[in-house]
C-alpha cells in the first residue's frame, strides 16, 4: 500500500477515525466498539482489520488498541482537519497576507479573533482597530507596521502618543510620500513628540500588524487599501511570528529623520 492509499483510507470513512479515537482513550473489545459507537458489527470487523493490517491498531489479549504510530497518524489527521477548516474559515484573510502567512502557525489562530467586514457593517475592521488603540493608553509599549495612510487610524494612534506610550512604526514610501503629501500636520505632530519613531521600509508592505505589549492585530487589506480584516489575538506562538515578522521589516528600514519631511 502506499501512502495515499493509507490517507484515503483513513478519509475514506468517518467510522475509522472515530475508533481510532476511541482507542486513543483506552483499549476496546470489537463488541464495546459496536455499541459505543452505534456502528454494525461487520462495519467494525473490517475498520479494524485494515487499522491492524497498517499497524495503526493491534490486538493484545481480546482487545484492539492504538499503537505509538496509530497515535501520531491520529495526531496528524486531527491537525490536517483542522487546518483545512481553518483555511475555509480564514482563506481570504490568510490569502492577503502574502508569503508571511506561510510562516503564521495555524495553532495560533484557534484564540484569536478575526473581525471582518459584512454588507451590514463593511467598517467592522477599522472600527475595532480604532477602538483598541483609543483603549490602549496604559500599553507599555507600541511596535507597528502600516502599509496604508488612514485618518481613523491617525487620530486613533494620536491618543496613544498623548499618553507618552513609546511608539515604534514601519511605514513604506508610498505612506511616506502620501503623508508628506495630503497629512502633513500629522506628519509634523508625530516629529513633535520624542515618544514616538517613524521608520520607512524600502519595498511595499503587504498588511499591517500592531504589537500592543503581549496583544497582537494584524490588518489585511484589499488592492485599494482597504482594511477588510483584522486578527486579535494574545496567543503566544502569534506574538512570535508577529514579533519576527515586524523586527525582518523594522531591520530592513531607515529611521525617518524630521528634517526629511519638510
Amino acid at each position: 500500500m502506499t501512502t495515499r492509499e493509507d490517507i484515503s483510507f483513513l478519509a475514506g470513512s468517518e467510522n475509522r477515525v472515530r475508533i481510532l479515537e476511541a482507542l486513543r482513550d483506552r483499549p476496546h473489545r470489537q463488541s464495546d466498539l459496536v455499541r459505543e459507537g452505534d456502528l454494525s458489527r461487520s462495519t467494525v470487523h473490517r475498520t479494524l482489520d485494515g487499522l491492524t493490517d497498517r499497524e495503526w491498531v493491534v490486538r493484545d489479549d481480546g482487545r484492539f488498541r492504538l499503537t505509538p504510530g496509530g497515535r501520531l497518524i491520529l495526531e496528524r489527521y486531527e491537525g490536517l482537519e483542522s487546518a483545512v477548516e481553518r483555511v475555509g474559515e480564514w482563506g481570504s484573510f490568510l490569502n492577503r497576507l502574502g508569503g508571511d502567512a506561510g510562516a503564521l502557525p495555524l495553532a495560533a489562530l484557534d484564540d484569536a479573533t478575526l473581525i471582518a467586514g459584512c454588507p451590514e457593517n463593511p467598517h467592522a475592521a477599522l472600527t475595532h482597530l480604532a477602538d483598541v488603540f483609543t483603549n490602549a493608553t496604559d500599553a507599555e509599549r507600541f511596535r507597528g507596521i502600516s502599509p496604508v495612510v488612514s485618518t481613523v487610524i491617525n487620530e486613533a494612534a494620536f491618543e496613544l502618543v498623548s499618553a507618552g506610550v513609546p511608539m515604534e512604526l514601519v511605514i513604506d514610501d508610498s505612506v511616506f510620500s502620501t503623508s508628506k503629501a495630503s497629512f502633513s500636520d500629522a506628519l509634523d505632530d508625530a516629529h513633535a513628540f520624542e515618544n514616538i519613531e517613524l521608520f520607512q521600509y524600502p519595498g511595499p508592505l503587504e498588511f499591517g500588524l500592531t504589537i500592543l505589549d503581549d496583544r497582537v492585530l494584524v490588518g489585511a487589506y484589499d488592492d485599494r487599501g482597504v482594511l477588510r480584516e483584522c486578527l486579535d489575538g494574545t496567543d503566544d506562538a502569534l506574538f512570535e511570528w508577529a514579533t519576527e515578522v515586524y523586527d525582518e521589516r523594522r531591520s530592513a528600514a531607515r529611521r525617518i529623520d524630521p528634517l526629511a519631511s519638510e
